[in-house]
């Protein structure tokens, strides 16, 4: 499976936000999600306000979009009493507050008929907060999940830390 990786700002200067919005508006999500709508409704607005860059992944072959995924910075706030042991926290380097700088998986989704795609946008969203984390530092990446993929995220190394204030969805953290 060939694909490529183009950042949305790239595609919205190349192409302009009317046919990029069209484009986006064909992604099929592989499960049915509160991320549904992020392409059409937030991913460039949010573009523009510098709140997260989001990432396309194309089918080099058809052009299909076959996932994505937003990368942003987040603060979460750790209690002393989570689902983490005391070196983890340690190793978040919280505040006083009890709160640590984080990197934001925000938004990742692959496309009906990608199977197995999820964990490669996975591995590209990695690799690029790496990356950032080489050029401005900060060990804690973020992201917030349905009860459905905890087990999921705990396999790529991120764990519990806690419901958040909603109960709707599961912090998780993983340290570098």
């Amino acid at each position: 499976m060939s694909y490529k990786i183009v950042r949305l700002s790239s595609l919205l200067s190349s192409y302009g936000e009317d046919e990029v919005l069209a484009r986006l508006s064909s992604f099929e999500p592989a499960r049915e999600s509160s991320n549904d709508s992020f392409l059409t409704d937030n991913a460039i607005p949010m573009e523009k306000r510098s709140e997260c860059r989001t990432y396309i992944a194309y089918d080099s072959d058809t052009q299909a979009i076959m996932g994505f995924f937003s990368i942003g910075f987040r603060c979460l706030e750790v209690p002393d009493v989570c689902g983490l042991s005391k070196t983890m926290l340690r190793k978040l380097n919280r505040s006083y507050e009890g709160v640590a700088q984080a990197y934001l998986l925000g938004q990742l989704s692959r496309a009906k008929g990608f199977k197995g795609f999820g964990k490669t946008l996975i591995d590209e969203a990695m690799s690029r907060i790496r990356a950032a984390q080489d050029i401005v530092g900060c060990r804690v990446v973020r992201l917030d999940c349905a009860d459905g993929l905890v087990g999921y995220y705990e396999e790529y190394g991120f764990h519990f830390v806690k419901k958040n204030a909603d109960k709707d969805l599961n912090q998780m953290v993983m340290i570098f």
